[in-house]
């Protein structure tokens, strides 16, 4: 489950503008992690790269509000 809600949280960074660079960049991984963690293909990324990408959609949410 933790894989499928990652991928939603990526899918809506990446609707709000910012690109597979820039979440590489902060996740400090591979553009092709980011990809294949949206994709499904990575259900279980490392803590750092999916700690990374919770941090990022918190702080997405917490600019719109």
């Amino acid at each position: 489950m933790y894989g499928e809600e990652l991928a939603k949280k990526l899918e809506a960074i990446l609707a709000s503008g910012a690109t597979y660079k820039a979440v590489a960049k902060r996740a400090e991984c591979d553009v092709s992690t980011v990809y294949r963690i949206r994709t499904g293909a990575i259900i279980n990324p490392s803590y750092s790269v999916g700690r990374a990408i919770d941090e990022m959609h918190a702080a997405m949410n917490k600019a719109a509000a």
